[in-house]
C-alpha cells in the first residue's frame, strides 16, 4: 500500500509540473495540434521503458488487444475533451470531466466489489468537491484548455459529448497488464486517435523547436502515467483515480510561488478539500 501510495505522489508531482509548464510549451497550438504533441512524446517515453524493462517483444495477444482498447478509449475520450471545448467555457469542461471519477467509483463498486465505507465515501466526496472547487486548472489528458469558448449557449451536444468523456476515462482505468506495458500500448492506440483528430480537423504542425516543447511536457506526461499504472496495481481504482487528481493543487501552487498568480479563497478552499480528501482516501485505505 505504501509504495502504491507513493507511485500515485509521483505521479502527481510529475502531472502537476507538467500541466504547469504546458501553459508556456502550448502557446500557438490549437487543442488537438497538442494533445498529438503530448501524446507522441508520451509514446517515446513508454515505448522505450518498455524495451528497457521487458526487452523487445509483445504480451500475449488478449493482453495486446486489451492494452490498445484501453488507449483507443482513453484517446477518443482526450478528443471529446476537445471537442467540447468548441462549445464551451473551459470552467465547465474541466469541472463535468472530472466527474469521470463518480464512473471509476461506480465501477469499482460493481465490477471489482470495492468495499465502500462511510468514511471513503466521504473521503471521496471531499476530493471530488475539491476537484471541481479547482478545475479551472488545466485538464486530466494533457490537453491544454484553449480560450473561452465564443459559441457558448445552452444545447445538449457538447454535454453530450462531456458524457461521453466521463465514461470513457472512467471505464480506462481498469486494466490487467503490467504498468509498462499498459502504458506503451495506450501510448501508442492513443497516438493514432490524436493523429487521426488532428488530420480530420485540417491542422497541421511543423517539427519545430517549439514543438519539441510540447513533445518533451508529453514525455513528463508519459513517466507520471508510468508511476499512475504502478500505483493502480496495488490500490483500487476509486482511491487511485481520486488521489491522482491531487496534481491540480501542484500546478496552482508552482503558479502562485512562480508566477505570482494571487491565491484566491476559492482556491484556497478547494486545496485544503482536496488535500483532506486524498488524506482521508490514505487512511481508509489501510
Amino acid at each position: 500500500m505504501a509504495f502504491s501510495l507513493a507511485c500515485i505522489g509521483a505521479y502527481v508531482l510529475l502531472l502537476g509540473v507538467a500541466s504547469f509548464v504546458e501553459r508556456p510549451a502550448g502557446k500557438g497550438f490549437n487543442a488537438f495540434q497538442l494533445n498529438v504533441l503530448i501524446r507522441g512524446g508520451g509514446l517515446v517515453v513508454g515505448v522505450a521503458a518498455l524495451v528497457v524493462i521487458h526487452g523487445i517483444g509483445l504480451p500475449a495477444p488478449q493482453l495486446l488487444l486489451a492494452g490498445i482498447g484501453i488507449g483507443i478509449i482513453a484517446g477518443t475520450a482526450s478528443i471529446c475533451y476537445c471537442l467540447a471545448l468548441d462549445y464551451l467555457p473551459v470552467s465547465v469542461v474541466v469541472a463535468v470531466a472530472n466527474l469521470y471519477i463518480v464512473v471509476t467509483i461506480l465501477l469499482g463498486v460493481a465490477i471489482l466489489h470495492e468495499t465502500m465505507t462511510p468514511l471513503k465515501i466521504a473521503s471521496l466526496a471531499t476530493t471530488l468537491i475539491g476537484v471541481l472547487v479547482l478545475s479551472y486548472s488545466p485538464g486530466r489528458h494533457g490537453v491544454q484548455p484553449g480560450k473561452p469558448a465564443t459559441k457558448y449557449k445552452l444545447q445538449l451536444r457538447p454535454f453530450a459529448i462531456l458524457a461521453v468523456y466521463v465514461a470513457l476515462v472512467g471505464i480506462s482505468t481498469f486494466q490487467g497488464l503490467d504498468a509498462t506495458q499498459l502504458n506503451a500500448l495506450q501510448g501508442i492506440a492513443m497516438g493514432v486517435v490524436a493523429s487521426i483528430a488532428l488530420a480530420v480537423r485540417g491542422g497541421s504542425l511543423q517539427p519545430t523547436k517549439h514543438a519539441l516543447e510540447g513533445a518533451l511536457v508529453g514525455a513528463m506526461v508519459g513517466v507520471a502515467s508510468i508511476f499512475y499504472f504502478l500505483g493502480l496495481q496495488g490500490l483500487p481504482v476509486s482511491i487511485a483515480a481520486a488521489t491522482s487528481n491531487a496534481y491540480m493543487v501542484v500546478t496552482i501552487l508552482l503558479s502562485t510561488l512562480v508566477l505570482h498568480e494571487v491565491l484566491a479563497w476559492p482556491k484556497r478552499i478547494g486545496i485544503v478539500l482536496t488535500l483532506l480528501g486524498v488524506t482521508l482516501l490514505a487512511y481508509s485505505g489501510g
